[in-house]
């Protein structure tokens, strides 16, 4: 079951953007963004990802209209959403909360064990040098395994992923769609968030979440019981009362709001 999620067959056709989406008032809302699949399209290698300049733009005005209250919060290293959003100087939550970016200094959250990380690594990258379609990204807490380009072999994959993350001490599975990552157990967005929400200018704002993955979900539900709007992109099962069906879609209804 958990691999026909992954590879979206179970999420059905749920592109519901025609209702109105309810938001706060610009004085009293903050904005958490994710970036792949949410700011930018997902594309075929991590890598690979344009950013439109619709998306500049929209963070632009975002952080005037909102006085500073947007971050970013992403599974991606902190320094690769630096080089897709050189001009962003907010904060910027990468690894899905193992480090973070705030006021320009980049540190981690917690103390990981790096020998482990570097085992894990190694026997990831390893693996997936016996099907040459499987794609390795490393990550500076962990690691993880695309397999968008060999969608045949995700359910090995998958019993390798989650074999090796059983024998990790601290570490677990997450899954992502076409993609199971190894990161530290004691990690998620939704704690990251919270831990940003107790800080200025962020602290008593109503958050807005708006995510695509399943490494979202705890963040979309973060933002639900504090009251907030949780937004999920794409089709996917999903624990948000609103959905937008891509990104663009996203970019254009923000800018609306906005204005």
């Amino acid at each position: 079951m958990l691999y026909y999620q992954m590879t979206g067959f179970m999420g059905g056709d749920k592109h519901a953007d025609g209702h109105t989406i309810a938001m706060p008032g610009h004085a009293d809302a903050a904005l958490f963004l994710d970036f792949d699949g949410t700011l930018v399209d997902i594309a075929a290698r991590p890598d690979g990802v344009t950013v439109p300049p619709e998306v500049h733009a929209l963070l632009d005005k975002a952080c005037d209209r909102l006085s500073g209250r947007v971050a970013i919060v992403s599974g991606r290293a902190v320094s690769e959403l630096e080089a897709f959003l050189p001009d962003f100087k907010g904060p910027l939550i990468g690894s899905h909360g193992a480090e973070r970016r705030v006021d320009g200094k980049t540190q981690q959250t917690q103390d990981f064990d790096q020998a482990i990380i570097a085992t894990l690594q190694r026997l990831v990258t390893d693996f997936a040098s016996l099907t040459p379609d499987f794609l390795v990204e490393m990550k500076p807490t962990g690691v993880v395994l695309h397999y968008r380009q060999a969608q045949e072999q995700g359910a090995l994959a998958l019993h390798f992923m989650e074999s090796l993350a059983s024998a990790a001490t601290g570490f677990r599975l997450q899954p992502a769609l076409c993609a199971y990552e190894i990161k530290p157990d004691s990690v998620g967005k939704d704690i990251a968030l919270t831990g940003l929400m107790g800080q200025a200018p962020f602290s008593g704002a109503t958050p807005i979440y708006a995510g695509d993955d399943l490494t979202d979900e705890a963040a979309l539900a973060w933002a639900a019981d504090l009251g907030g709007t949780a937004i999920k992109i794409g089709g996917a099962e999903t624990v948000a009362a609103n959905r937008l069906p891509d990104p663009a879609t996203l970019i254009s209804r923000l800018d609306e709001w906005l204005a």
